[in-house]
């Protein structure tokens, strides 16, 4: 099964001839224009245009307004390149990019969604969409075991405040460099682009929001460490480059011990929040919280257990053992494997709808259908990723093993 938002040939078919073909959806959407901005280029007599490094020593592109960002798969070149490049988890303890997506726990496939700042009340609503659709026990479970993870830009102290605020179930990391977006080709935009179906509040009500989360973290010193708010991200699905590849198969009672660790450890985190939020409420600078998390239970409870029944990970990882977790055993290459769908966003809220997600996965359903039939017909009808999944192949095993 695959993906894509052009009827031309992808990287992936030009790439293999031998790739069945197959009469791609065409995004409804005007092929934007590709400007960059007048400030971020100068002209060099010696190697001609080149593009500003001076924005946190990343070389990458400042635009205005609309841009036009290509999903290109990324090769094996480049995902070499950065495979030892390194993310930071909660505690900001250092991992391989590597790790993040092969090893020795961890699952065949996995999806990594490069999200915004994490302040963003666009990226939040994704998450919160897409964890209410997609669980970690329906990919494990999947012929190939599939998994998750997310990556933010901004510093690693603000992740327990994003997994609770998305109630997002897999692992959270953060690459405050932003190296892996600049090599992995997303860019910067603070071009909004059309409402996609994922996004249910009001755009001021969303913005008010970021900025009152922004505001709780001033106590905390992390109110201006969120991120580049003009870094946009994007979804790359990572598979094996050889299906037959021996390799040590995740198995799915370690993944639960993983869970229910990951459960008891989140708890603890958040009992901790509420009594640090107690004792600022005795010094009478407590901020009360949000309706939304009123309204949909988000957070925590009195004793400052997390009161949802989600599974929250919060960027402790999705390997079972310590040592993996805190990045002593990372020692271990596992298999091969390479992009084979990629989607890069265009604007600060365009990241790939539920539906095609879960197409791409080989999950079954939609999602959760919304309100406004348009904005959810759109999410049902238009493609934005390019290049092969297995899921077909996936499909395939499936029937064959219930044969």
């Amino acid at each position: 099964m695959f993906a894509t938002n052009s009827s031309r040939p992808t990287t992936a078919e030009k790439a293999n001839p031998s790739l069945p073909v197959e009469p791609s959806q065409k995004s409804s959407s005007r092929q934007p224009s590709f400007v960059p901005s007048r400030k971020s280029v100068s002209n060099s007599p010696i190697d001609g245009p080149r593009f500003s490094t001076s924005d946190n020593a990343v070389a990458a592109l400042d635009f205005q307004g609309f841009v036009d960002s290509n999903n290109d798969l990324p090769s094996l070149a480049t995902i070499k390149k950065i495979e030892n490049y390194h993310v930071l988890d909660r505690d900001g303890k250092s991992h391989t990019f590597r790790s993040l997506y092969t090893g020795k726990h961890v699952a065949r496939r996995v999806l990594i969604i490069f999200v915004r700042h994490f302040f963003c009340g666009q990226c939040q609503e994704y998450l919160r969409t897409l964890s209410a659709s997609i669980t970690p026990d329906a990919l494990l479970r999947l012929p190939l075991s599939t998994f998750i993870a997310v990556v933010g830009c901004g510093n690693p102290q603000l992740i327990d405040m994003y997994a609770q605020a998305t109630n997002c179930p897999f692992p959270i990391y953060a690459d405050p460099t932003r190296k892996l977006y600049q090599e992995l080709g997303m860019v910067r935009t603070l071009a909004l682009g059309e409402k996609p179906a994922y996004v249910t509040k009001h755009l001021i009500k969303s913005s008010f929001d970021s900025i009152i989360t922004g505001i709780k973290q001033i106590p905390k010193g992390l109110a201006n460490k969120a991120g580049d708010f003009k870094q946009i991200g994007g979804e790359f699905l990572f598979e094996p480059v050889d299906i037959q590849s021996p390799v040590n198969a995740v198995q799915w009672e370690d993944m639960e011990r993983t869970l229910e660790r990951a459960t008891r450890e989140n708890n603890e985190a958040a009992a901790a929040a509420a009594a640090a939020e107690r004792k600022r409420d005795s010094s009478g600078s407590r901020l009360e919280p949000d309706s939304d998390d009123k309204e949909t239970g988000l957070g925590s409870d009195s004793k400052g257990t997390i009161t949802k029944d989600k599974k929250i990970f919060g960027g402790q990882g999705h390997r079972p053992s310590e040592a993996s977790i805190d990045g002593k055993n990372e020692e271990d290459e596992g298999e091969e494997k390479k992009v084979t769908w990629c989607h890069r966003m265009k604007t600060t809220r365009d990241h790939v709808e539920i539906p095609e997600l879960m197409e791409v996965l080989g999950l079954d359903g939609q999602g959760e259908p919304i309100k406004d039939s348009r904005r959810w017909s759109k999410a049902l009808e238009t493609r934005k990723g390019t290049g092969f999944s297995m899921a077909r192949r996936m499909n395939t095993m499936k029937a064959e093993a219930g044969a």
